[in-house]
């Protein structure tokens, strides 16, 4: 009978332990009007550090914010801090995890030209539990 009780308490442990961690992917680009939005990590695991690049290419941009909101759920106003890092505009970032195990976020993103001129961009993504 102990044995039986043994075995059983043995099986419900391994079926609770997953088989591999979950495979990130390195990165998911968006192609955003003339500009080139890259998350990394790609599938964006939440209370993970975060990194979002706006590529500008030959684009004369003398400024770049953001922000990010929840739609699945509301989580505040995450507010993004761009900064110039060679070719590309970066950010960094973590996402709040969600009761739910899948959420959508909507990012925002000002881009200001040196002529003073600011076009809006939006991107919807999804993140997820790690």
């Amino acid at each position: 009978m102990m044995k039986n009780l043994f075995g059983c308490v043995l099986l419900m442990l391994a079926a609770c332990t997953p088989d591999q961690p979950a495979r990130l992917t390195p990165e998911r680009k968006v192609q955003l009007e003339q500009f080139q939005l890259i998350y990394a990590p790609g599938d964006m695991p939440v209370e993970t550090p975060l990194v979002l690049r706006l590529n500008t290419g030959n684009e004369a941009v003398t400024a770049v914010r953001g922000h990010i909101v929840g739609k699945t759920m509301y989580m505040g106003k995450i507010p993004l801090q761009f900064s110039l890092n060679g070719q590309h505009w970066q950010a960094e970032l973590m996402l709040g995890a969600c009761s739910e195990p899948k959420m959508q976020w909507q990012l925002t993103i000002e881009v200001t030209y040196a002529s003073g001129q600011q076009v809006r961009l939006q991107d919807l993504f999804y993140s997820r539990w790690p």
